[in-house]
């Protein structure tokens, strides 16, 4: 379990299972600018049985609250051990629960872990364009933003374009004040 301020990220277990395909059916779930695909929830139960959806292609974590709610969705994907850089994502799931530090707390918990324990050299993060809360969130959270994808992303029948944004283990740390190590 990984623990932040306002949240814990843990491993998806089988009594979230069908909280989380509830979630993921919903066309709103994930917001206007996330995609939403027919057959997710039915392809998101096929990799918890694969592998409890914890690989090094896509890791998913359940976001809950202090109090052990469930609020979200947190995930690490294309990880490259070579190059020591992975992309991030975390959504509160629940629109009543949006707004109130978890998702930034969710982003924060999981730079902390990449860059403490797994030794990357770079996080990354794609945003949607029109997604000025993501935005501001990865803001604040350190990441910088390095460019633009143009109409990377179709999402409820519309094309967006998707901002790239990264942090350096350097600039994390130098925010953090945390023992610099040697990578």
């Amino acid at each position: 379990m990984l623990t932040g301020a306002a949240v814990r990220l843990r491993p998806v277990r089988d009594d979230d299972l069908e909280w989380l395909l509830a979630a993921c059916r919903k066309p709103n779930a994930f917001g206007e600018f996330e995609p939403y695909f027919l057959g997710a929830a039915e392809r998101l139960r096929q990799h918890f049985e694969d592998d409890g959806l914890l690989s090094e292609e896509a890791t998913r974590l359940v976001i809950e609250d202090r109090s052990g709610r469930r609020v979200g969705l947190a995930g690490i994907d294309n990880v490259d051990l070579h190059s020591r850089v992975a992309r991030i994502s975390a959504t509160v799931l629940e629109p009543s629960e949006r707004g109130k530090g978890l998702g930034t707390d969710a982003h924060r918990v999981l730079v902390s872990y990449l860059f403490r324990h797994r030794g990357l050299s770079r996080v990354e993060a794609f945003v949607a364009t029109g997604n000025v809360a993501a935005r501001a969130l990865l803001k604040r959270v350190g990441f910088t933003e390095e460019g633009t994808l143009r109409s990377r992303l179709f999402a409820h029948g519309v094309r967006h374009d998707v901002v790239v944004c990264g942090l350096l283990y350097e600039e994390w740390a130098g925010r953090t004040r945390v023992e610099t190590f040697a990578i």
